[in-house]
């Protein structure tokens, strides 16, 4: 109890040497509910359960610090400003432990900024250290420069007297089965000791997917409907663009007077709203093709050249689970075909050259996906 009080006393008078130094930001108490936009080289604090890494948006003041985090990136110029992120850990029983805590701590707050506000890993710089912060003990702290003064509310103060260091005897507490968002940076893998490549994150849903590369391998139900072999590639070559190939062919021969053989390619770039392998997106695509049809009395083949076109179209991307999900897509556009047309016999003769401009419905996708997660 004496212990207690002393650890107590001491916080407070910490509290109160930095603030008349100015290093402190406090608001005045009739403001509290109205603390002002965040100062640019301020810190914002995000607290913790003793022993838990899962990032909670309700616990304690975090989300208070999370509305001021949001009135700060109003201004955020991403590209040019990062992001400094400490995690502080020290209520497991070694260092390692306690700085896989914090390393945890850190990623699963990324992982709900990444997933709430449009950032991306590469906005972050981390640093997780085995010890708890000296005012508020088991915190992940947030700044937008390296070196910053520390902005905290009345209720931060009051909860300072609270707040004790956790014996360093005392066993890390388990987690909670509760939904974790983790975004791992290169970063932060660099801090975190060998041992914790042995943690798996509990990832639901799409979320694991918000600091990787996205490659997606896909078949178009709509396609076999017309018996129409096929099989395609999406990848992700920027934050919201990905290029996708798709391969349809046909192999089929029925009889002497009928058989369809042809073989197309449909490459399309397109353009995610949200972030490539989820929700809406716009493409261009361009069509190339060849042929060699043989129905009745005609067989139809192409030219010194094949079927050339392109389009734009739009599709839709619904996750199932972490990996499967599902995508619709229409598309129209032009293509421009030129043809021979011979008599459906062995060496039947030529009997005229023709060209055909279309207009109309170019691309029909009922596709199902199964999605990968690159390293960047």
């Amino acid at each position: 109890m004496i212990k207690n009080r002393i650890i107590s006393f001491s916080r407070s008078v910490a509290v109160l040497l930095l603030w008349s130094t100015g290093l402190i930001f406090l608001p005045p108490a009739q403001a509290q509910e109205s603390v002002g936009p965040i100062a640019h080289d301020s810190l914002l604090v995000f607290r913790f359960p003793s022993g838990i890494r899962m990032f909670k948006t309700q616990y304690e003041e975090n989300s208070r610090s999370l509305q001021l985090l949001r009135e700060r990136l109003c201004a955020f110029q991403k590209g040019k400003d990062t992001l400094y992120v400490n995690g502080y850990s020290g209520s497991a029983a070694t260092d390692a432990a306690n700085r896989r805590l914090a390393y945890w701590r850190s990623n699963n707050l990324k992982g709900y900024l990444i997933n709430t506000l449009g950032l991306r890993e590469r906005h972050f710089k981390t640093v997780n250290h085995s010890s708890c912060h000296s005012l508020w003990g088991e915190v992940v702290t947030l700044g937008f420069s390296p070196t910053v003064p520390v902005f905290v509310s009345e209720d931060s103060i009051s909860s300072v007297s609270k707040a004790e260091v956790p014996a360093p005897d005392r066993k890390e507490a388990p987690v909670t089965a509760e939904k974790e968002v983790t975004a791992i940076s290169p970063e932060t893998r660099e801090t975190a000791p060998q041992e914790q490549e042995e943690w798996v994150s509990a990832i639901s849903g799409d979320e694991s997917f918000s600091s990787g590369r996205y490659l997606g391998v896909k078949t178009n139900l709509a396609a076999w409907a017309g018996t129409i072999l096929n099989v395609a590639a999406d990848v992700q070559v920027s934050e919201h663009i990905s290029v996708e190939l798709p391969i349809l062919w046909c192999p089929w021969y029925v009889s002497d007077k009928h058989a369809i053989k042809t073989f197309t390619i449909q490459p399309e770039a397109r353009y995610w709203l949200s972030k490539p392998g989820e929700g809406h997106f716009f493409g261009v695509h361009a069509h190339v093709g060849w042929f060699n049809v043989k129905w009745n009395r005609d067989r139809y083949q192409d030219t010194d050249r094949p079927l050339l076109g392109a389009g734009i179209s739009y599709g839709y991307l619904l996750p199932f689970n972490e990996h499967w999900a599902g995508e619709f897509t229409l598309g129209a556009g032009y293509a421009n075909m030129r043809y021979d047309t011979y008599y459906n016999i062995d060496n039947g003769a030529r009997i005229d050259t023709r060209t055909k401009n279309y207009w109309g419905i170019t691309r029909i996708g009922l596709s199902v996906v199964y999605r990968f997660n690159l390293k960047k």
